[in-house]
């Protein structure tokens, strides 16, 4: 078996029956052009196309790009995605003229002839796979959140011993704002301690560090790039933690258990991270005003409350302590204005001099207002600025979208889902607390 690395979260597994690409995405911005990859060669699309099989680890645009799929040439590769309840991601597909495999939870899929791969769920959407073929076993985690040393070792018991993890080695969300450097380094070494544990806990042979080979490309965000990882600083620690590390560039291809000299590749990683400081960015090209952001917002309102319940959204906003969906006040730096948000009033100009609790572009709160996955997009891309209170307050008004594009709704049915509710404040107690205590730390 052989495995070639392509970019970022996209790598192809070959074997002498099939060609498996993983999440294929070679251009163009992702996350409302909050990030772009740091090299793009011209070759990815023919590496990445050239394949029986693609596979979607979950919706991020990093991970599941629309453009791909629109202009591969390749429409014969099925494509294996983990089975879903809203179907959009399997239907798209299908609509582009590609046949879908959608592969249920813990199922060994066959997709060759002694070759199959099983997907396991984690956190809101995203996925890993397990492919067994040739005698080896590869497990591909992307940037699933497993780093607990329990969530570790049932994983481990559930797909046994495996010859090589691929897994994500650098933060890539929004780590504060840009005061607060130190939670942007506490993330970073975190990153590097989850690799470490989760090397303890599955004990791969060999490891290749992916999934972090992008930079945030906002004037906006541009700041959260000074505390990125680089390969190197993953390489060490999959060395001292007793696997092989596997350093790869793009268009790289590695025999599985073959020696690799990790040279050339460490060097091209850091050449193109320094190259950062002259990489292009995005700027806020057409600014949206007042009139029609009030209009988009109440677009936005009427479907909330069409598919969750008013009155619970009503409730839970009069719930002391909870401190959800309360009026949020939102400084718009490109249009130099400040509004005041709730879901049952009409947006409006706040009071001169009130407090914000985030400011941000007119167009990133027109994103939200306009996509369920909005709020999502703004929390990975960091086009905004706020304090733990205000990260806090937003995510309590905006993740509705969040769980109504996984197909839930707020309403008396969610008792089904309570696990999720449960995820998502323990989530945000968790950051809120790093957060706080990174911004108390010495500088």
């Amino acid at each position: 078996m052989q495995i070639q690395f392509i970019n970022h979260a996209s790598v192809k597994l070959i074997t002498a029956q099939t060609r498996i690409t993983s999440d294929p995405w070679y251009f163009g911005a992702a996350f409302n052009n909050g990030w772009d990859l740091i090299s793009s060669p011209a070759e990815s699309m023919e590496w990445g196309s050239d394949a029986t099989h693609f596979w979607l680890s979950h919706e991020h645009p990093d991970h599941f790009s629309v453009g791909f799929f629109k202009s591969t040439p390749n429409r014969g590769a099925r494509v294996l995605f983990q089975k879903t309840a809203d179907q959009r991601v399997a239907s798209f597909l299908r609509s582009q003229g590609f046949a879908v495999d959608e592969i249920p939870e813990g199922e060994s899929f066959e997709v060759a002839p002694g070759e199959t791969m099983r997907i396991g769920r984690d956190g809101f959407y995203d996925s890993w796979n397990l492919f067994r073929a040739d005698g080896r076993v590869i497990l591909n985690i992307n940037d699933c959140e497993l780093k607990s040393e329990r969530d570790l070792l049932r994983l481990r018991a559930e797909v046994g011993p495996i010859d090589v993890l691929l897994t994500q080695f650098s933060y890539a969300a929004w780590k504060g704002g840009k005061a607060n450097k130190p939670l942007r380094e506490l993330a970073a070494r975190e990153k590097l301690a989850t690799v470490r544990q989760q090397i303890a806990c599955l004990q791969p042979k060999y490891v290749i560090p992916f999934a972090s080979f992008v930079y945030f490309s906002h004037v906006e965000n541009f700041y959260l790039n000074d505390s990125i990882n680089q390969a190197s600083d993953a390489a060490d620690v999959i060395d001292s933690a007793g696997s092989i590390p596997i350093v790869m560039k793009p268009g790289d291809v590695w025999s599985v258990g073959a020696p690799w000299d990790n040279g050339d590749a460490i060097a091209f990683w850091r050449n193109a991270v320094a190259s950062i400081e002259a990489l292009p960015r995005h700027v806020v090209t057409k600014p949206v005003l007042l009139p029609e952001l009030i209009s988009h917002c109440e677009r936005y309102q009427q479907k909330v409350f069409k598919k969750n319940a008013k009155w619970l959204i009503r409730l839970a906003s009069m719930i002391p302590g909870l401190s959800a969906f309360r009026p949020l006040i939102i400084r718009l730096t490109d249009i130099d204005k400040t509004v005041r948000f709730s879901f049952f009033e009409t947006l409006r100009e706040a009071p001169h001099g009130l407090q914000a609790d985030a400011e941000m572009s007119s167009e990133s709160l027109d994103f939200i207002f306009l996509n369920e996955f909005g709020y999502d997009t703004l929390s990975v891309n960091g086009r905004f600025e706020a304090s733990s209170e205000g990260f806090a307050r937003m995510t309590k008004n905006f993740a509705v979208g969040s769980l109504n594009a996984l197909g839930m709704s707020l309403n008396l049915s969610l008792v089904a889902n309570a696990d999720v509710i449960l995820l998502l404040v323990r989530k945000l107690a968790s950051f809120r607390k790093r957060m706080e205590s990174a911004s108390a730390s010495p500088q």
